[in-house]
């Protein structure tokens, strides 16, 4: 990569030839800086002719102390471009880390293994190595927030909302993404749901000792939780596309 200090003192010394703008990649304008010091050395002899050789000196000195003051950000864009972008690409293609022979593998395996079972529909083995991520690091708050997931799409509610409980205690960030997952659909269609967010999205263990178990069978008047449903989606608890879903599916437990 250029040096931006070594640029400067080309700029300084021999900037008179445009050295500076060879180094710097810019050749066009390394030949205009040296074709204007030719043209100029050849006019000294001419009488009368202005002294076009310091043209490349003044702009040489200017260059050397926009150089040496300009932030080392904006030159790595400028001119490190290239490099800079090539050193992104490789380390976006670093291989994952490899698990140990001992069959002790790395956390960030296990978060990867369980991301991939989670897209490919297997929530209980997407659980099962999300588990595996919290024995090593049991205050990671994604990895909780992940296991709700799985456990939500399950319809397994009471873990699901004792992982989002300890996933917001444990720091997690992004508290809108409990009212807009895909995954936490369920959950929200679920009474106790506006009190475990009233609640600062803390879910209390004896409170869900007293609540229904999960899995319960719906309530016999189809049309009345069709309404609730119908609420759920008028506050933005739901969209459109969470409401059919329900709806079709309390339909069909007929």
């Amino acid at each position: 990569m250029r040096n931006k200090y070594v640029a400067a003192i080309l700029a300084f010394f021999l900037g008179i030839f445009g050295v500076h703008r060879f180094y710097l990649g810019q050749r066009f304008l390394g030949m205009l800086y040296f074709l204007f010091f030719v043209f100029g050395f050849v006019a000294m002899d001419a009488p009368g002719a202005p002294p076009f050789i310091a043209i490349p000196a003044i702009l040489g000195f200017i260059d050397s102390v926009l150089l040496a003051v300009m932030p080392q950000q904006n030159f790595d864009e400028r001119y490190n471009r290239k490099w800079i972008r090539l050193e992104q690409q490789s380390t976006a293609s670093a291989p994952e880390p490899y698990a140990l022979p001992s069959g002790n593998e790395t956390v960030s395996a296990y978060k990867r293994k369980g991301v991939e079972k989670f897209r490919a529909y297997d929530f209980e083995g997407a659980i099962a190595e999300f588990q595996q991520v919290l024995r090593m690091q049991p205050n990671d708050a994604a990895t909780h927030f992940n296991i709700a997931c799985c456990y939500a799409v399950l319809e397994r509610k009471s873990l699901a909302f004792q992982h989002l409980s300890m996933a917001v205690t444990y720091g997690f960030g992004h508290l809108e993404k409990i009212g807009t997952h895909d995954a936490l659909a369920y959950l929200r269609t679920q009474p106790e749901y506006a009190d475990f967010v009233a609640n600062g999205y803390q879910y209390e263990l004896n409170q869900a000792n007293t609540l229904p178990p999960d899995n319960t069978a719906p309530v016999n008047d189809l049309l009345d939780q069709i309404i609730k449903l119908g609420e759920l989606r008028d506050r933005g608890i739901l969209t459109e596309e969470e409401f059919a879903r329900h709806k079709e599916k309390i339909l069909s437990q007929r």
